[in-house]
């Protein structure tokens, strides 16, 4: 890499060659830290010097080589084409000496091969001027660095350039030959870091044209400006051959070069830096010594030497892919050992928990028992930071090192209700403890409610009656949700409390089904708005906010249990509580189905779905699924509603208020696709299981306004108007929803003079429930009937507010899920164009009048009408608002 830095040192060893070659021989040492760039100095110096006449003899010391004796001063004079060591002193019947002497401490025998060698050297430079090139002289044997100091001393005399690098540090590897040399006149060539312009240009030389040319600063800064780690994030974006990566920056180019800094050097060097990569933040030099064995005076040398060379910024790691190559880099169980240690090392100092239960769970395998109190400290810090996943780690590991039954049983509380919040069906193999503790009382409501729940999610409705048996005469308010929730599976009747222990809760979820059952709407809102505002994360049973929001929507306050519902799901995401979302997102989907904002139920309701396993979902599962049916079948994919069905589901499932609703969406699937005895079997089995529980409530299932709809679709006129009449007359309270569906059918299946009073009733009923795509169709069959009786201008009308309607329900599902909404969903759309001309046909403009007003030829609306009828599978004007057919927002 040609920094300025770079090119100015050249300059000064060319001018040094030319003093050299002319009889002053020159020496120049080169020092810089980590991969400073000095081999890369050297080797474009040698071949300027060759270019130049120059005779080169370079070598390169190695550590593994360090115990060769003269094994550099052989490279030099294989170089020079001339004899080895030992055959040069052999000749002389001299030889090289022990190994065991410390440079400086010759014998005169030792003397004279110095002298020897170093003459083969010197008479190198007696023909042409020699550069004698050492890299890594930090490495070079003893004798090797003795006939280098032999060569020096001779410099002034001779026409030799040597040329020496060595590491830069605080503390000489090669102390005696370090201050030899440097008393000698020498050029000191100190290479620092690369600066961000010497980097802006390298880029410059390899980016394309159309390049980021922002990279500069931010190489400069993850490299610390050292050349070789430079190199490799420009090859890791760009790759190799100047070929562009596009979206590439740190990668393994850049690990691989970490690795090569830190094992180039000593191997102190490399324990410290695995120590600091193991700590992370929470290394201090005392830390680190402690962790690497080495003296942390040493230890703070080195991590300067590692700062210098562009790896760490105060004392951590700039990047955390180089933090994570060199964790990489160690062996699997001495990376574990050492997460040990440091766990051990940080505890006995008296460190945050956090920190300490961080590096347990790096080491990956159990640690000793001390560590349990940490973790489940840890756990619950992490659950007051909303960090389930770290609160599960910590708990998982705690469970696996507790040394007695009661250290664990409190892990296992702890742990289980973690749990339950991510994954339910994950807190099975913990729950037998927590089972025998209830039942011997030991378990109060507040954690006996986890195994409760566990239960009435996987339908075992005698384990739930059992253990709520225990609680009846509890007033703590857990025990109250709980009863809360077993009404949501098994209705308003299911275990009743006892009447001297009710509380505040159990008075509100009265009040709740009270607006099932009798529709006290404004009582059943208030305490549904009590229940909300008293919802806590971790605290509250799920079940019963489920309960509160439904509650809520059904008493006409849609868009208020949507905020609250939205918010919920918000506090549940950032808090990582998947069962929260999950189940909150149902409900969401559930409000917008009944809006009639299918497009939008149908997302939300598969979005939940996958957040949780179906074996996680239990007997819920039928929940969303049965949302999902029914927002397929209302418009029109039948296929997607039939591979929903054909998904298996706990035969638990059918014994709840879900498995009713299963069975409602299934069989108004049947319906749709002239499946119309087994949706009357579906309706019926409702009705039956209903009547059976004693809880034959329209509002929660209305089986026989779809037994209605499916005799008039066998031309059994007279009983789909007995069901109707039923369905509208049946003691307690019925949605607005349901009515208007009811009317729909009695209009159908009454007499004529009656269809345009019982359609008119229909529209405003279902108008007040807001179900957007049925009011729709209400609106198209009461445009129907006015045009029969010869009323075209208000046909018109509402055929027009049909198409509206409808346009209008898509149009809300993109405006409320712009990423995951109706863009997405793949039915028919009608371009501006054609939407404009639907509109018009369907007021029963005539094609001329078309043209006219959108000044377009008639043969333009013909097509258009064409494309619209194939489009929506429509035959007619007045059929152009058809439900289930039509996706009427406009594309550009």
């Amino acid at each position: 890499m040609l920094g300025a830095q770079h090119r100015r040192n050249l300059e000064v060893l060319k001018q040094l060659l030319r003093v050299s070659g002319a009889g002053e021989g020159r020496l120049v040492l080169v020092t810089g830290g980590l991969a400073s760039g000095k081999t890369g100095l050297l080797h474009s110096f040698a071949r300027i010097a060759e270019d130049h006449g120059a005779l080169v003899l370079r070598a390169t010391a190695a550590r593994g080589e360090r115990s060769f004796q003269a094994g550099v001063v052989k490279q030099l004079l294989h170089a020079a084409g001339a004899l080895s060591p030992a055959q040069l002193v052999g000749q002389r019947h001299l030889h090289l000496g022990g190994r065991e002497r410390d440079i400086g401490t010759v014998t005169p025998a030792e003397a004279e091969v110095v002298e020897l060698l170093s003459e083969v050297l010197l008479e190198a430079a007696s023909e042409c001027a020699v550069v004698l090139a050492v890299d890594d002289v930090h490495f070079a044997d003893r004798f090797s660095l003795e006939v280098l100091l032999h060569v020096a001393r001779r410099l002034p005399t001779i026409r030799i350039l040597m040329v020496l690098s060595e590491w830069e540090r605080p503390d000489p590897t090669i102390p005696y030959f370090d201050a030899e040399i440097t008393r000698l006149p020498h050029k000191l060539l100190r290479l620092a870091p690369l600066t961000a312009a010497d980097v802006a240009q390298f880029l410059a030389g390899v980016m394309p044209s159309d390049g980021d040319t922002g990279l500069a600063s931010a190489y400069h800064w993850l490299s610390g400006g050292n050349a070789l780690l430079v190199q490799a994030l420009a090859e890791d974006s760009y790759g190799l051959g100047g070929r562009y990566a596009e979206g590439s920056s740190v990668g393994p180019a850049f690990a691989q070069a970490v690795l090569g800094c830190v094992h180039r050097w000593e191997p102190d060097l490399l324990e410290v830096v695995r120590a600091l990569a193991v700590l992370g933040e929470l290394g201090d030099p005392h830390l680190v010594g402690s962790l690497s064995g080495i003296e942390p005076t040493t230890a703070e040398h080195l991590t300067t030497i590692l700062t210098t060379g562009g790896l760490l910024a105060d004392g951590r790691f700039r990047s955390s892919v180089a933090r994570e190559a060199v964790l990489g880099g160690i062996l699997a169980g001495e990376r574990s050992r050492l997460h040990l240690r440091a766990a051990e090392l940080l505890h006995q100092q008296g460190a945050a928990a956090a920190g300490v239960a961080s590096l347990l769970l790096d080491a990956g395998r159990t640690p000793e028992p001390w560590a349990v109190p940490v973790l489940r400290e840890a756990a619950e810090q992490a659950l007051s930071a909303d960090d389930m996943a770290t609160a599960v780690r910590c708990l998982e590991l705690a469970h696996s090192c507790a040394g007695d039954d009661a250290e664990r049983f409190s892990t296992v509380k702890l742990l289980a209700r973690v749990l339950w919040r991510r994954n339910p069906s994950a807190v099975a193999p913990f729950l037998p403890p927590l089972r025998q503790a209830m039942a011997d009382g030991a378990l109060p409501p507040a954690e006996a409610a986890l195994v409760i729940r566990h239960d009435l999610w996987n339908g075992e409705q005698d384990a739930v009656a059992a253990a709520l048996g225990t609680l009846s005469t509890s007033s703590d308010p857990i025990a109250a949700q709980l009863r809360i929730a077993c009404q949501w599976f098994y209705g308003p009747r299911w275990h009743e409390p006892d009447a001297s222990r009710l509380t505040a809760w159990d008075d509100a979820a009265r009040n709740m089904y009270a607006f099932w059952t009798q529709g006290k709407g404004e009582v059943a809102a208030e305490s549904a708005e009590h229940v909300l505002r008293s919802c806590r994360l971790g605290e509250t049973v799920l079940e019963v906010a489920a309960t509160a929001l439904l509650t809520l929507a059904g008493v006409g306050r849609s868009e208020e249990a949507i905020r609250w519902c939205e918010r919920l799901i918000e506090q549940a995401s950032d808090a990582g509580a998947v069962t929260w979302q999950a189940l909150l997102g149902a409900v969401r989907a559930d409000i917008a189905c009944r809006q009639g904002e299918v497009v939008l139920a149908a997302h939300l309701a598969r979005a939940a779905l996958d957040m949780l396993s179906p074996r996680s979902w239990g007997v819920l599962v039928g929940y969303p699924r049965s949302i999902l049916v029914a927002a397929h079948t209302a418009a029109g994919r039948h296929d997607e509603a039939a591979a929903l069905l054909r998904e298996p589901v706990p035969d638990a499932m059918f014994d709840t208020l879900i498995g009713l609703g299963y069975l409602n969406a299934r069989g108004h699937h049947f319906l749709a696709t002239d499946g119309v005895l087994a949706a009357i079997s579906d309706f019926q089995t409702c009705g039956r299981r209903m009547q059976e529980e004693g809880f034959d409530v329209a509002m929660i299932v209305p089986w026989r306004l779809g037994l209605a709809q499916a005799n008039l679709r066998l031309g059994r006129n007279g009983v789909a108007r007995e069901l109707a009449r039923e369905q509208l007359n049946h003691p307690g309270h019925i949605s607005e929803h349901t009515r208007g569906g009811a009317l729909l059918v009695l209009a159908a299946a009454g007499k004529p003079a009656q269809r345009l009073g019982l359609l008119r009733q229909a529209v405003a009923c279902l108008r007040s429930a807001g179900d957007r795509l049925l009011l729709a169709r209400a609106m198209t069959e009461l445009s129907k009937a006015l045009q029969d009786s010869g009323e075209r201008h208000e046909a018109r009308l509402y055929a027009s507010y049909a198409v509206r309607e409808s346009r209008e329900c898509f149009e809300n599902a993109r405006q409320r899920e712009p990423d995951r909404g109706a863009c997405d969903w793949d039915l028919t759309v009608l371009s501006d164009s054609e939407a404009r001309v639907a509109e018009l046909a369907a007021l029963g403009h005539t094609n001329r009048e078309i043209s006219r007003k959108l000044y377009i030829t008639v043969s333009t609306v013909e097509q258009h009408l064409t494309r619209i009828y194939r489009k929506l599978g429509v035959k007619s004007r007045v059929d152009l608002a058809r439900p289930g057919k039509q996706r009427l927002r406009s594309v550009p």
